[in-house]
């Protein structure tokens, strides 16, 4: 059975791939928002209307239903609410009118077309003027539950078309807040989600219009793994039956990963829901290389599609991640790589049982038409292999020992976060535990950069010369074969000496490192100063190969740390709840969150403990002293 709504992002159109683009978590509003008069930078703006309507005919040709546009903070000035949160002259204010009058006719368009449009919002969201009105920034604060239904009345009156919103709770503030405009991470209880949707849900039943809750939390408080646990999920969901609520739930236990089983939240009683798919593979390099969706979308849509809970999906073109480059997005909001997957998620969507390959081949004929019959078929095959080769080659393939880290499904990922492959000694100890012997791991990521190698040549002997297109298709399976190299070369050296420090049975990996070496050198000196496939963040390993060639020894000591680190993790039982009462009493969260801030990130730069990039991207990493 077909899933009636099908909701893709909008915010791809609206980047400008000339720009730098750190966040691709939401609309570029660090593009586009000034902090003087007119407030909105109008001529990238209405760039962005344009590319966004086009975009707009393309996604309701392939099948979608409606958008989804980022976010409430940007379109709501309170004029039409019960109470004025906003002086006339507030830049708040002004923004948001500006914004509003920008992207009247994309939304007029949409209605026109018969389709839905949802606006996005972080819970909970304020901006610099609200702060001085709303009092304690807490969860049972009535001036905050105030102010969030007049968000709405003002949004769902001033922008009737709008169909609803989505609110996500569980990943707000610390790298996401843009200037003038911050998140904060205060509904992180069960009780206080409940109250949340008991807050918004009235307004949205007067409007007849759509709350939608999103379940994806990282770990943070008593809901940290609501994304995942059937239990937590039925505490706040399970008794709740107003058809204004529904419920948006990525496809996974964790994030946008392959090879990890279904979310077992899916299909449990409560509202109707919806599935969370990404045709832009965060993960998996931003869409700067082919990433096949062939197997992994015929598989969650056809689960979805089989279950009466689950009414329609949401596929995100352009939404997630920290990095990627101007040619991840295209001219137009998506690149041919994403502009597939896209149409083949909405194809499976309607029609769930189809053959997934050949839709994709004659998808692909279409598009390349004008174009040679051998070069269509070449890069059809790169596209449909290159599911294989991103689960042999950037993933470990599949793992069957993953485990739960705070309440989260691990993924064999985590050797690398977007852009930026880890040297973290903990990281690769829990590696090589997960997959037994290594060698195998390392082998397999070594054919996939010889396949890989003969998919671009095929390419690039059938692309025609001065043509624009294929000379981009080439170059994006020359990153690929390049990625994939960097990917078996750190493999190749931290596997291993993660494995030795397990058994403690050292052998010589110099080669192994002169080899990742070489490999990085080659890798920069190919891609450095673009902007359209930046390379690989490479750093950590820099700094991690400096001090293997200065003291082989101090790096051994610590993989023998890290060793032991995992172990007594693995040992330790989950904290009791008196256990916990005692950790909160002699520890308060605000002194665990500065112990956090300021110790971890010290202690993780000398001994190699986490991935950098943790420090940089999502919310504060004081956040997580509430778990």
């Amino acid at each position: 059975m077909a899933l009636s709504l099908r909701l893709v992002d909008i915010n791809g159109p609206f980047i400008d791939p000339s720009a730098p683009v750190r966040n691709w978590s939401s609309f570029p509003f660090c593009q586009i928002d000034l902090p003087a008069p007119p407030y909105v930078d109008e001529a990238r703006l209405q760039c962005g209307v344009a590319r966004a309507r086009a975009y707009l005919a393309a996604v309701q040709a392939q099948g979608y239903t409606g958008i989804v546009i980022d976010n409430l903070a940007h379109l709501v000035t309170f004029d039409h609410a019960p109470q004025m949160y906003y002086a006339p002259d507030s830049p708040f204010r002004l923004r948001a009118l500006a914004y509003r009058r920008a992207l009247l006719p994309l939304l007029h368009d949409a209605a026109a077309r018969g389709m839905q449009v949802y606006v996005t919002c972080d819970m909970q969201w304020l901006t610099d003027d609200l702060r001085r009105v709303v009092g304690p920034i807490a969860a049972d604060n009535p001036q905050v539950a105030a102010l969030n239904r007049a968000a709405l009345i003002d949004l769902f009156t001033a922008l009737p078309m709008v169909s609803g919103v989505i609110v996500r709770i569980g990943e707000t503030g610390g790298a996401h807040d843009v200037a003038g405009y911050t998140g904060h991470l205060i509904y992180h209880e069960v009780a206080a989600i409940r109250h949340l949707i008991a807050t918004l849900l009235p307004v949205c039943a007067q409007f007849d219009r759509h709350l939608i809750m999103r379940t994806w939390t990282l770990g943070i408080g008593e809901a940290g793994d609501l994304l995942c646990s059937p239990e937590r999920y039925a505490a706040v969901f399970a008794d709740q039956r107003d058809p204004h609520l529904l419920v948006s739930i990525k496809h996974t236990p964790a994030d946008f990963f392959r090879l990890l089983p279904p979310n077992p939240t899916l299909g449990l009683p409560g509202p109707r829901q919806i599935v969370e798919l990404q045709n832009r593979r965060e993960y998996e390099l931003f869409g700067l290389v082919p990433s096949g969706l062939v197997g992994l979308h015929s598989a969650v849509i056809r689960r979805a599609a089989r279950d009466p809970q689950c009414v329609g999906m949401w596929a995100w073109n352009s939404t997630g991640g920290w990095g990627g480059g101007g040619a991840s997005i295209g001219p137009n909001g998506w690149n041919l790589w994403t502009e597939a997957g896209s149409a083949l998620t909405a194809a499976l969507a309607i029609h769930p049982e189809r053959d997934a390959e050949q839709f994709v081949s004659e998808w692909f004929q279409q598009r390349l038409a004008g174009y040679d019959s051998t070069f269509m078929r070449a890069v059809t095959a790169a596209y449909i292999e290159s599911e294989r080769l991103i689960e042999q080659g950037w993933y470990f393939g599949y793992a069957p020992g993953m485990r739960r880290i705070g309440g989260i499904v691990v993924p064999s990922l985590l050797w690398v976060w977007w852009m930026r492959p880890t040297a973290a000694l903990p990281v690769w100890v829990y590696l090589a535990e997960l997959v037994g012997d290594v060698e195998p791991v390392i082998a397999q990521a070594e054919r996939a950069v010889q396949r890989a190698q003969l998919l671009r040549a095929a390419v690039a002997a059938a692309a025609p010369g001065g043509d624009e297109l294929a000379q981009q298709l080439v170059t994006s399976l020359d990153y690929l074969v390049d990625a994939l190299t960097i990917a078996w070369r750190v493999r190749a050296l931290l596997l291993p000496l993660a494995a030795q420090a397990r058994s403690q049975q050292r052998r010589d990996l110099s080669a192994e490192a002169a080899a990742l070496r070489t490999a990085m050198h080659q890798h920069r000196a190919r891609w450095a100063g673009r902007t359209d496939f930046p390379p690989l963040e490479l750093d950590e390993l820099e700094t991690f190969l400096v001090r293997w060639e200065r003291s082989p020894r101090v790096v051994w000591n610590r993989a023998r740390l890290a060793a032991r680190l995992v172990a007594l993790a693995r040992r330790q039982p989950p904290r009791s709840a008196r256990a916990r009462a005692l950790l909160s009493f002699l520890f308060p969260t605000r002194l665990r969150r500065r112990l956090l801030q300021t110790a971890l990130p010290w202690l993780s730069r000398r001994l190699d403990l986490l991935p950098t990039i943790f420090f940089e991207t999502g919310p504060a990493i004081g956040e997580w002293a509430r778990s």
